[in-house]
């Protein structure tokens, strides 16, 4: 019986060691697993909160990506404005003359001398010309000869219009004005005005 015992006792130390394992590795799971469930859904909180964050900057950058295309498609056009309608004086004012010449004659005025003063848009670097031109005819020629001013493809702006009556006929003198692009302004200078 003694060796029973013996044999019992030794076989219940053999058990304990793997009895104190399992069991501190159950109270291990039950404390620290409770925590680690903790700091899951920890995490999953702040991964959401990522998320979310670098779903409202991408759409941040989106938007800032439609201005700069549209930024840069109207400096393109910008440009492409100066250099086709407001070409330099040289280019382009004899033209116009005989253009507004053409539109009186066409709307039925009579156009009699034409003035030019001109002034300088230094800060754009542009040259502003205008013209004034004296002209006599009807009321209806009036409001074609503006209906064509509206009509043309050129870059022209009404400014004045002086009309008096005399023996039934209007006289009528007309100030308009159309933009030059300045000789010697740069490209910078035409896009961005001086501060």
């Amino acid at each position: 019986m003694i060796r029973l015992r013996s044999f019992g006792g030794r076989r219940a130390v053999l058990w304990a060691a793997p009895l104190v394992v399992l069991v501190a590795n159950v109270f291990w799971l039950t404390a620290f697993g409770s925590g680690s469930r903790l700091r899951a859904a920890e995490l999953d909180r702040r991964y959401e909160r990522l998320r979310l964050e670098s779903s409202r900057l991408a759409t941040r950058l989106a938007e800032h990506e439609k201005l700069w295309v549209a930024a840069t498609e109207n400096e393109t056009r910008l440009g492409r404005l100066v250099d086709e309608r407001l070409s330099t004086e040289r280019a382009r004012f004899t033209e116009m003359v005989r253009e507004l010449k053409g539109l009186a004659e066409r709307a039925g005025l009579q156009p009699q001398s034409i003035g030019y003063p001109s002034e300088t848009l230094e800060e754009y670097g542009l040259a502003r010309r205008s013209f004034v031109l004296p002209v006599k005819g009807s009321y209806g020629e009036l409001r074609t000869f503006l209906n064509l001013i509206e009509l043309s493809h050129s870059f022209l702006t009404v400014e004045e219009i002086a009309v008096s009556e005399s023996q039934g006929a209007l006289n009528v003198k007309l100030r308009l004005s159309t933009l030059f692009r300045a000789a010697e302004a740069s490209r910078a200078a035409r896009l961005v005005p001086a501060s």
